[in-house]
């Protein structure tokens, strides 16, 4: 297993065995893919011309807000999420560069290096096939394999977030969507304690309301009454949305795999397909080929502002 490029020198981590992660940045093109993208996302050539110009005129009025208007793959990637509703997006937009202008929280400056210990534990992952619909899978370790005193909470919710981030840009993802998969096994006080209740709304309104990203599912395994306890500081936090795409699955994965093909899981969620063990870091290795992509994006958003002398 190691990270590869291919013969047109795109990057992919090789599993073995034909299992690969690799990241598309390409506009879809296929026939299917543009019909969806116009019955769920009203994405034809009238709306999207009309909805780029209202919010660029938005933009326009927010002096402060510095974003690169006319690329047309960083405006969808804002306007999927919200079909295309600029008064949506832009309220969006606002709020998603609100969260990240604060220093030291879970979106700014993000980059391998300030996620290294998550990412070489695994404790969020990128698994290498996507479900049946075509959404991107994130699998996320809360439970005994998470050693919360080495990685804590905050490190653990900015690691998705880069991951998220870098799945986030690839057009088919952007369409399709996100789905998690989370395994509470052996959930402990000392896990519960990562999450104090201010810090879990700030996160939590922050993934439901100003995110740009389509979560499709969040589907909870192996929660114990451990779990109950970490969900009731969670629940009233909860959107109507969201409330109705967590699901609890329990030490069964038979009614998640009414959700999620075996075949598009791994053998230690009852799936079909061997994931072997691998060193974390290679994920950061992927990324890493995407750098400036992420150092281009922190130039973005609320900038001081300028006064003449």
């Amino acid at each position: 297993m190691a990270l590869r490029f291919d013969e047109h020198k795109v990057p992919c981590i090789d599993f073995g065995k034909g299992l690969k992660l690799t990241l598309n940045l390409e506009e879809f093109t296929s026939e299917d893919a543009k019909q969806k993208a116009s019955t769920e996302l009203r994405e034809t050539p009238e709306v999207m011309e009309a909805s780029m110009r209202k919010l660029r005129e938005l933009i326009a009025q927010e002096k402060q807000l510095k974003v690169p208007v006319e690329d047309d793959a960083y405006m969808k990637r804002f306007m999927r999420p919200k079909k295309y509703y600029p008064e949506s997006v832009f309220d969006m937009m606002k709020s998603y560069y609100k969260m990240k202008a604060k220093h030291n929280f879970i979106l700014d400056r993000l980059s391998t290096q300030s996620v290294q210990n998550a990412l070489d534990d695994r404790v969020v992952q990128i698994l290498p096939k996507r479900d049946q619909h075509g959404r991107r899978i994130l699998y996320m370790e809360m439970g005994a394999k998470w050693n919360c005193s080495k990685v804590p909470s905050l490190e653990v919710i900015r690691c998705t977030n880069m991951l998220m981030e870098t799945v986030g840009r690839e057009p088919e993802t952007q369409l399709h969507g996100i789905v998690f998969i989370v395994n509470f096994d052996k959930l402990s006080f000392a896990h519960i304690g990562q999450f104090p209740p201010k810090f879990v709304k700030t996160v939590v309104d922050h993934g439901q309301k100003n995110s740009p990203y389509r979560i499709k599912g969040i589907h909870i395994v192996n929660n114990a009454r451990m779990f109950n306890i970490m969900f009731k500081i969670f629940k009233p936090f909860l959107g109507r949305k969201w409330s109705q795409r967590i699901f609890l699955h329990g030490v069964e994965y038979r009614e998640l795999h009414s959700h999620i093909d075996a075949d598009c899981l791994p053998s230690f969620l009852g799936g079909t397909y061997e994931l072997p063990e691998y060193d974390g870091a290679v994920v950061g290795q992927l990324m890493d080929c995407y750098k400036e992509k992420f150092e281009e994006e922190d130039k973005y958003g609320y900038v001081p502002e300028v006064k003449e002398s």
